[in-house]
């Protein structure tokens, strides 16, 4: 992500909140002076374009119901769209999926990460960027990635070989992933600028 700053490290959880709330843990046994959750997350709210910046004002877990409030400090130096981010318990990855949850935007890990954040009493925020909008509709995503999220080239192949029709939304899924990966990084440098790190 090449955020090269003195006592800032890039650590990379994963896909899920298995993988998130392994790496928190990891993290909160050290000492931290804050811990942001960034990465790519899908549109409840229908206006969010691919590559825009949700700032997480509070994350919520789908299935616990626990509330995590962003730290106040980093959510004033955060540049980008503020709302609820909701950590569900899998991919959300049509419209109705979407619809059923309340909030802004919908990712998987931030809320594990979070609570180990909260935990050590280490100041928190999520910043994502947009893959998936509100009425995009995604194949089931994770037989496809590596343990880190990247695409598996030859899975993605042998998936496209099975099932043509779905090519198209690869693509469209890609070139939104290269927006919110080209949005990422100016967003959090931003913020670490405007904290002084």
């Amino acid at each position: 992500m090449g955020l090269a700053r003195p006592g800032v490290e890039v650590h990379v959880s994963g896909m899920g909140a298995d993988r998130a709330a392994e790496l928190g843990e990891h993290l909160a046994r050290r000492p931290l002076r804050a811990m942001i959750a960034a990465g790519f997350c899908g549109a409840i709210s229908p206006s969010l374009r691919a590559g825009e910046i949700v700032v997480a004002e509070r994350v919520v877990h789908e299935n616990t119901g626990e509330v995590f409030a962003a730290d106040e400090v980093m959510l004033a130096a955060a540049s980008g769209r503020r709302g609820t981010l909701v950590s569900a318990n899998g991919l959300a990855r049509t419209p109705a999926d979407r619809a059923a949850l309340t909030g802004l935007a919908v990712d998987l890990e931030s809320a594990a990460l979070a609570r180990a954040a909260t935990s050590a009493g280490v100041p928190f925020i999520a910043i994502r960027a947009v893959s998936d909008r509100f009425d995009d509709r995604l194949p089931d995503l994770v037989p496809l990635v590596d343990r880190f999220g990247r695409p598996d080239g030859r899975r993605l192949a042998l998936f496209a070989l099975r099932h043509p029709r779905q090519i198209p939304r690869l693509i469209r899924l890609a070139r939104n992933a290269r927006r919110a990966g080209r949005a990422l990084p100016a967003a959090l440098e931003g913020l670490l600028a405007r904290m002084g790190a």
